[in-house]
């Protein structure tokens, strides 16, 4: 066992798979491929380290910890901690569209997040403690939030709710997304603003963040996380030196950024992440795609990870990643005019998405990449409305489950479903 996949599970209690209650999520699923296409369907994508920026992160995040005395916390000693909030398990019948698909597993959060009259946070994106370690059976998720407020002064970015799904009814704890500072008083931080937090990708101890409107990659140590007062509403250090991130009781630092290169052609606007385990592929990989409803087509790329770290693998002596394979989705049945891609897997050499625009219903939807890389998108079923980031849990060596949520506060919920060959 790895050191990062060690720290994560180091004082996590045992828990049992949960068994299949329910029909399949994939319908007539393609016929497993390696993913490697023999001809590109677009050209290769750079990724770029920001290494100056992210030099600068890591000094203030020593100078948070040394200086500052802040505390250090991971997700596995959250977890230990008194919840902050509780949801509950399931949701109403009348949500879910249609008979086809429905989930065998799904929560509603806690009375202030899912009321229409506390709308000013909305869920995003949502990863599995599956796509960090590649053990199975243990509940545990992360979803991203952003902050709808437009005016800078008041506008939040973005925080991670770290879920426990293991007992009889759901329990969670917020974190904060924070940009580490240095100004003249010492070292502090402050919210990511106008973070969207359209996707996440939790691998090993790092979790990638999207960031939509410079088409980057923000990466943050869930090992480095710094227990806060949590009292005051104000992000950063008090005239009395005590930190805070808004009431939350955590605050997670930015630690790398990496910024994507179309190498000529238009900039990818990363929506949302994920993580691919897929054992016959060489590596396991970030796979991501772009929300773009105008185009007549949608991009979904993938970038390698190196065996022996949670970055993207780049050659050596390279100063940016490659991505290894960039697929093109055709419109079709499962993505029609109009509507974009809102989160995608790989599962097995083919890609699953959901999709959607608007305040209506989304879809499900499949796609059978031809040795070019090129798929058309297929309609699998409805999706409710409002549904976002998907992300693949593995749980035994043939099946899983697929998690999705929904963001508008009237139908907000977080659901999985089962995935069979």
């Amino acid at each position: 066992m790895d050191t990062t996949r060690r720290t994560i599970l180091r004082g996590m209690a045992a828990a049992p798979v949960v068994a299949a209650t329910s029909g399949l999520l994939v319908p007539g699923e393609a016929a497993a491929s390696n993913g490697v296409t023999a001809a590109p369907a677009e050209q290769p994508m750079g990724l770029t380290y920001d290494a100056a920026h992210s030099a600068l992160l890591e000094e203030s995040i020593r100078g948070l910890r040394d200086k500052e005395k802040l505390g250090r916390i991971d997700v596995a000693g959250v977890l230990r901690k008194k919840p902050q909030y509780e949801g509950r398990n399931g949701f109403p019948g009348a949500w879910w569209p249609g008979s086809a698909g429905r989930p065998d597993k799904a929560f509603r959060w806690s009375g202030a997040d899912r009321l229409a009259g506390r709308d000013t946070w909305r869920p995003q994106g949502i990863s599995t403690v599956h796509d960090a370690t590649g053990q199975r059976g243990r509940n545990i998720l992360l979803v991203s939030w952003y902050h709808r407020e437009e005016d800078h002064s008041t506008n939040r970015g973005g925080r991670v709710a770290i879920i426990d799904l293991r007992g009889r009814t759901p329990k969670y704890w917020y974190a904060l997304l924070v940009l580490p500072t240095r100004k003249a008083g010492g070292h502090s931080f402050e919210p990511l603003y106008g973070l969207h937090a359209g996707g996440l990708a939790w691998y090993g101890n790092r979790l990638y963040v999207t960031e939509s409107r410079t088409g980057a990659l923000y990466v943050f140590n869930t090992d480095e996380m710094f227990p806060v007062k949590g009292r005051r509403d104000l992000c950063g250090k008090d005239s009395r030196g005590d930190f805070h991130a808004f009431r939350e009781p955590y605050a997670m630092p930015l630690s790398r950024v990496y910024r994507v290169d179309a190498q000529g052609q238009k900039r990818l606007k990363f929506s949302q992440v994920s993580v691919d385990r897929d054992p016959l592929r060489p590596y396991r990989s970030l796979v991501v795609n772009e929300w773009e409803p105008g185009k007549d087509h949608a991009i979904v790329a993938r970038w390698d990870i190196g065996h022996n770290s949670p970055y993207p693998r780049t050659a050596p002596g390279a100063a940016s990643a490659v991505s290894s394979a960039v697929y093109r989705v055709e419109r079709g049945s499962g993505l029609p005019e109009g509507r974009g891609v809102q989160g995608a897997v790989s599962i097995r050499g083919s890609l699953y998405l959901s999709v959607s625009r608007g305040s209506g219903n989304g879809y499900y939807s499949g796609v059978r990449l031809d040795s070019g890389g090129v798929g058309t998108a297929r309609k699998l079923w409805e999706l409710p409305k409002g549904p976002e980031d998907l992300s693949y849990q593995g749980i035994t060596p043939g099946t899983g489950r697929v998690w999705g949520l929904t963001e508008y506060a009237d139908r907000r919920f977080v659901f999985g479903m089962r995935v069979s060959r």
